[in-house]
């Protein structure tokens, strides 16, 4: 598999588990249907799964290379990525097509109003999460 690919998988691993975050957190707002409370738990116990699937394949090697401190964590996702088997990157591209899935349904679940009130959240996030960027990063520069 190629490198983009299993960046791409991680990342939007990554991403998934932040869209459930907030989809659970918004819950009561949204007034959920109590077949997309299910889906939502669904999706919540399949990232679970296979966050533990995944775990379970690591050698101590990569488990070491993943609890180093002294690295970034985007240099330790890419030393990770180099040390990766091919049943492994096998498993992380099955893990995201099925949480992808599971999301897409779970979308079509979805009213409109439902749908603008998480669109206006993940906008307000978003800008959030852009200036806290910037400013770890400006602590950063600054420590050097």
């Amino acid at each position: 598999m190629k490198p983009l690919q299993i960046i791409s998988a991680i990342v939007f691993s990554l991403l998934l588990g932040v869209f459930n975050t907030v989809a659970q957190n918004t819950i009561e707002s949204l007034q959920l249907s109590l077949e997309q409370k299910q889906l939502l738990k669904a999706q919540k116990e399949l990232i679970k799964k296979n966050r533990t699937s995944f775990k379970e394949t690591l050698t101590s090697e990569q488990t070491v290379l993943l609890r180093n401190k002294a690295l970034t964590k985007l240099e330790r996702q890419q030393a990770l990525k180099k040390t990766l088997t091919k049943a492994q990157k096998k498993l992380l591209t099955q893990n995201s097509l099925s949480v992808k899935q599971a999301k897409i349904k779970f979308r079509g679940t979805l009213t409109k109003s439902q749908k603008q009130q998480l669109k206006k959240r993940f906008r307000s996030k978003k800008s959030n999460s852009k200036k806290r960027i910037k400013k770890n990063m400006r602590k950063r520069l600054q420590k050097r």
